[in-house]
């Protein structure tokens, strides 16, 4: 958590939120500022690794007792 401080906190401050929310709106959003600041201030996207996590372990599964056949094949 930020300790509250004179820089960022203050009219000044409130005043730039303001503007780049405008602009932001106006350029990105079409004019929908609802839209934009749903954009603007919305959370990390969580994304889910099941399928690479599922995948890697399925070419490791398979990889590593190939290559223990293939050298015990060769050793004969």
């Amino acid at each position: 958590k930020i300790e509250p401080s004179a820089f960022s906190t203050g009219a000044t401050v409130d005043l730039l939120i303001r503007d780049m929310e405008a602009l932001f709106a106006a350029r990105f959003a079409r004019g929908d500022k609802k839209k934009a600041l749903a954009r603007l201030r919305g959370g990390a996207k969580h994304t889910s690794h099941h399928f690479s996590t599922f995948r890697t372990g399925m070419f490791i599964g398979l990889a590593v007792p190939a290559l223990a056949d293939g050298l015990y094949r060769s050793e004969s």
